[in-house]
């Protein structure tokens, strides 16, 4: 493939990571990241209309939606932004330029999580649910409480008693603990995030201080008591603060246009790792 001479003067990407988004830098990423897209054959990496523009609803932005796609694949917690000369730009040239179409996983960082052997990552079920996770109610960052509040989540429809397993390796830090509805939750630190597999039922097949493996089974779907569907509802955090996971005062992180998800500042959207995670299940 000839030199390719794509440029951009300012980070491209989530406003609320520092990004500058001038539409001509913005126009140049949407193009490249349409390119790749066609180059590896993933349409997650398509940023849709070429527009110069990133939604002020960062969540709900195909362009980073796009970016954090594409970062997943060699970054535990992707933050949605480009920056100039900076590793997912070069990345991305990789890609473009021809040099290859695989991007090999950055080392996961460890705290009181192992690395998991050759990085590996598995979907938190044997099978894919019927219904996606992308959309509707399941959705992270969807309405709740009539508008009070939004998902802190992604909702994993399947049948109480299903196994739920182990994204990757891990220390549990908390748990099993009552969560909601009469179920309950587990939190693992996985690294370079902490995870919180919610939802669960109370027998577990790990407890707190215990290491888990990749793909290991570690709880079961729990009944909620008032509501019809049964779920796992998973939470990641990048570990960027400290405390409780659920939060309920002005601390709270927020959706761009300041709706509470009365979780910890630290929260991620799940959504771009799933969509990853998903060609790759235990067992």
């Amino acid at each position: 493939m000839p030199d390719l001479k794509f440029q951009i003067s300012s980070s491209v990407g989530r406003s609320s990571k520092g990004a500058v988004n001038k539409k001509t830098d913005v126009e140049t990423v949407q193009n490249m990241l349409r390119l790749a897209a066609m180059i590896e054959r993933e349409p997650l990496l398509d940023p849709g209309a070429i527009d110069g523009t990133i939604d002020t609803n960062e969540s709900k932005d195909d362009t980073v939606r796009a970016i954090q796609a594409f970062q997943a694949r060699f970054l535990t917690v992707p933050d949605g932004v480009i920056g100039v000369g900076k590793r997912t730009w070069n990345e991305l040239m990789t890609v473009l330029e021809g040099e290859g179409t695989e991007v090999q996983p950055a080392p996961v960082a460890t705290s009181t999580a192992p690395a998991a052997p050759g990085n590996q990552f598995f979907f938190p079920f044997k099978q894919l649910p019927e219904a996606n996770w992308t959309e509707g109610m399941r959705a992270f960052g969807s309405r709740r409480s009539k508008g009070a509040r939004v998902h802190a989540g992604c909702d994993l429809y399947f049948p109480v008693g299903t196994t739920i397993h182990a994204i990757t390796s891990g220390t549990v830090t908390l748990g099993p603990y009552a969560f909601y509805e009469g179920t309950f939750a587990l939190e693992v630190d996985h690294g370079s995030f902490l995870a919180r597999y919610g939802e669960i039922q109370q027998s577990t097949m790990v407890r707190q201080g215990d290491r888990v493996s990749p793909g290991q089974p570690i709880a079961k779907v729990g009944k909620l008591a008032s509501i019809q569907n049964s779920m796992l509802h998973l939470e990641l955090y990048d570990k960027s603060a400290a405390g409780p996971l659920t939060v309920r005062n002005a601390q709270t992180k927020r959706n761009a246009k300041g709706v509470p998800f009365m979780r910890r500042s630290d929260l991620i959207d799940p959504t771009p790792n799933l969509s990853l995670w998903k060609k790759n299940l235990p067992g």
